[in-house]
């Protein structure tokens, strides 16, 4: 074993992934990017109804205001959209008893795999699997094995800079895809 990190994670950590997945991650930017086009492309299709049926006149064009207003405050506005509704759906996990997450884990890095133990269950990972890893304001790292499946590493698990530093080259060789945000 090269490295083993115990770790313990809490709503908060799952619910900056979760923020961070769908606002900044290259998933999620396109993701946004793809839903604010296709709401833009609805509010048009309405604008452009609401003209056509007044007849291009001055009450359809005065009618149509309050719509393109609320098209571009919702557009201004998503992220936090998005993120309230990720908020939303975390609250709901919480009361069904089923989180997204296991609060206490242990991961363990070898020269093949990477294991993670939790109370529940042992899943082991193969480097290959990893697309991406992000580093996000020095305080957490994301292991992404697809675009909705992730390991958070919190940074603080690392005992000393040298031991991060170790990491990052030994898990730079494994996934040459690092990103810092």
């Amino acid at each position: 074993m090269k490295f083993k990190f115990n770790i313990t994670l809490n709503e908060k950590d799952y619910l900056d992934y979760n923020v961070f997945s769908i606002t900044k991650s290259p998933y999620g930017k396109k993701q946004m990017k793809s839903f604010r086009f296709t709401i833009g492309l609805v509010f048009a299709v309405v604008v452009l109804m609401c003209l056509y049926g007044g007849s291009f006149s001055l009450s359809a064009f005065l009618s149509v205001i309050p719509t393109l207003i609320f098209a571009v405050l919702f557009q201004i506005f998503m992220p936090n959209i998005m993120a309230f509704s990720v908020r939303w759906a975390i609250k709901k996990q919480k009361t069904s008893g089923k989180m997204g997450f296991a609060p206490i884990s242990t991961l363990e890095f070898d020269d093949e795999v990477f294991i993670e133990t939790t109370p529940d269950n042992k899943t082991e990972t193969k480097y290959p699997t990893i697309e991406r890893i992000s580093i996000v304001n020095k305080k957490v790292m994301y292991i992404h094995v697809n675009n909705v499946a992730s390991y958070i590493l919190p940074l603080s698990c690392f005992e000393t800079k040298e031991q991060y530093d170790e990491f990052i080259k030994f898990i730079g060789s494994k996934c040459s895809v690092i990103e810092h945000y």
